[in-house]
C-alpha cells in the first residue's frame, strides 16, 4: 500500500494531542447485524415469559399474565441486551493521543462479573508497530477506522468525521510509526450474528411463548371465567307442574312414611312439592345442577345437631342442607370440579328419594333397608373426596351401627388416612360446611 504521498514532508501539528469519542454503535454498524441482535433479545424475552407462565400456573394464587412479561424484562430482555450490545468488543471508547503515547478508556459489562467494568489502556509510541487507516468513503460509513498493531495484536479504533485523517497520520509519521491506507477492513470485524442461529432461537422462543400462554390460560381460572360459571349456576325457574314420584303404601315400621302430614304441611307453607328436601345455604353459591327432587330453600334457622367440620374452616362461606322433616337420608348427588389446579368436590346434595343423576353428576344411594349413617371426608386442601357409610334401618326407624357398609369414593382421594364422622346410630338429616366454588370443609347434621 505505501505511505500516503502527502505525508512525505513532516508538518508540525498545531496541538500536542487529539481527543475524541468513538461513534456510538460503531462496531455494531460494521457488523451490520443490529436488527438481528434486537430480534435475539426479544426472542429471549418471549422464551422467559413463556417459562414464567408455565411456572406461575402451578401456584396456588397465580399472578396475572402481565407480571410474567414484566419480570422477564429484567431476567430475560435486560441480560440479553447487555450480552448483545454492551460487551467489551461492542462498546465505543474515548481516545486521547499525546505526543508520546495513546490512551483508550471504555466501560463495558462483564457477564461473569470478573473483569473490570471500566478499562483504561495506555500504549507508548514504541509499542505501536504500525497504523492502518480505512477512510469513511471506503467503508461506506459516516466514520473512519484505524488499526493499531501492538505487540502482535490489532486494536480497532473508530474515528469520527470531525477528526482530520491527514493531521492524525502526520502525527504518527513524525513519531516514527509506519502508516498505511487501505480500502477494506478485515472480515473478523464485519462478521455478524449468524442468521441460522437466530432462526433456531426464534423458533424456540415462539414455541415457549405460545405454549406457556396456552398452558396458563388452560390451567389458571380467569376472573371473567369464574363470573360466567356462577351465572350458569343460577337455579332454573320452577315449572308450574312438578313430577311427583309414586309414594309406596305405608307399612308398619316403614321409616320413609313416618310422618305423611309433614309433606302436606310443607307444600302448603312453602309451595314446594312433597318429598322435596329443604336446602339451607347461607352465604354460598347455588347448586350448579339441582336434581329433580331437590331445590334450594329460603334462609332458615339451622336445624339438627351439626358435627365438627373436616377441612379448611376459614374458606368460603357457611352452608347447611337438610332433607324434609320425616324423611330418611338415602344418599347423595355429587358434582366434581377443579379449583387452582386441585381436584375437588363442587357440590354434594342430600337425597331422600331414589332419583337418577343428571348430566355429569354422580349419585350414590343406599341399598334397600339401609340409610346414611356416617361419612369419611378427605380434605387435604379442599374437600377432594368422600365415602358414605350406610347403616341398616331397624323397624323402629333407628340405625344399627353394627350392620354397615361403605360406598365407593366420590372424588379423588389423597390416599392418606381420613377422619370418619358417625352418629352412633343417630339419624343423619343433612350436611353442613363451608364452600366457595368448591367445598372447603364438610360435616354431617344429625337429628
Amino acid at each position: 500500500m505505501g505511505i500516503w504521498n502527502f505525508l512525505t514532508k513532516p508538518i508540525k501539528l498545531t496541538s500536542d494531542k487529539f481527543y475524541w469519542q468513538e461513534p456510538l454503535g460503531m462496531r455494531l454498524s460494521l457488523r451490520g447485524d443490529l436488527l438481528i441482535r434486537l430480534g435475539v433479545a426479544l426472542t429471549v424475552w418471549a422464551a422467559v415469559s413463556g417459562l414464567f407462565w408455565i411456572l406461575f400456573a402451578f401456584n396456588i394464587k397465580p399472578p396475572e399474565l402481565g407480571v410474567a412479561m414484566f419480570v422477564s424484562i429484567f431476567i430475560g430482555l435486560g441480560p440479553a441486551c447487555l450480552a448483545l450490545f454492551m460487551r467489551r468488543e461492542h462498546v465505543s471508547a474515548s481516545i486521547w493521543i499525546y505526543g508520546d503515547h495513546l490512551i483508550r478508556q471504555r466501560s463495558y459489562v462483564s457477564l461473569a462479573l470478573i473483569s473490570s467494568w471500566k478499562e483504561i489502556s495506555e500504549w507508548p509510541n514504541p509499542a505501536i508497530s504500525r497504523v492502518i487507516f480505512i477512510p469513511a468513503e471506503d467503508l461506506g460509513k459516516s466514520f473512519s477506522v484505524m488499526l493499531l498493531s501492538i505487540d502482535k495484536e490489532v486494536e480497532l479504533v473508530g474515528i469520527p468525521s470531525k477528526i482530520r485523517l491527514k493531521e492524525l497520520a502526520r502525527h504518527f509519521t513524525e513519531a516514527g510509526i509506519p502508516v498505511e491506507k487501505r480500502d477494506a477492513i478485515p472480515a473478523r470485524y464485519t462478521q455478524g450474528f449468524s442468521p441460522k442461529v437466530f432462526a433456531a432461537m426464534a423458533m424456540v422462543g415462539v414455541l415457549l411463548f405460545s405454549g406457556g400462554l396456552a398452558f396458563n390460560l388452560t390451567r389458571v381460572p380467569r376472573a371473567g371465567q369464574r363470573i360466567a360459571v356462577r351465572e350458569n349456576r343460577r337455579p332454573q325457574i320452577p315449572r308450574p307442574e312438578f313430577e311427583r314420584p309414586e309414594i309406596p303404601i305405608p307399612v308398619q315400621g316403614n321409616p320413609i312414611e313416618r310422618n305423611s302430614n309433614s309433606s302436606s304441611k310443607q307444600q302448603s307453607e312453602t309451595g314446594l312439592p312433597r318429598n322435596q328436601p329443604v336446602l339451607t345455604q347461607p352465604g354460598s353459591f347455588p347448586n350448579p345442577i339441582p336434581p329433580r327432587s331437590v331445590t334450594r330453600s329460603t334462609l332458615a334457622t339451622t336445624k339438627g345437631t351439626a358435627s365438627k367440620l373436616i377441612g379448611n374452616t376459614e374458606g368460603g362461606g357457611p352452608f347447611q342442607m337438610v332433607i324434609p322433616e320425616g324423611k330418611t337420608l338415602l344418599g347423595f348427588e355429587c358434582s366434581l370440579g377443579i379449583w387452582a389446579g386441585e381436584q375437588a368436590i363442587r357440590s354434594l346434595t342430600p337425597l331422600s328419594e331414589r332419583t337418577p343423576a343428571r348430566g355429569r353428576n354422580i349419585t350414590v344411594m343406599a341399598k334397600e333397608g339401609y340409610a346414611v349413617g356416617g361419612m369419611k371426608i378427605d380434605a387435604p386442601k379442599y374437600v377432594s373426596a368422600v365415602q358414605v357409610v350406610f347403616y341398616r334401618l331397624k323397624d323402629d326407624g333407628q340405625l344399627d351401627p353394627n350392620d354397615s357398609y361403605t360406598s365407593d369414593w366420590l372424588g379423588t382421594p389423597s390416599g392418606k388416612e381420613v377422619p370418619v364422622i358417625e352418629g352412633a346410630g343417630k339419624q343423619v338429616i343433612g350436611i353442613h360446611g363451608r364452600r366457595g366454588a368448591v367445598l372447603d370443609a364438610l360435616g354431617l347434621v344429625f337429628e
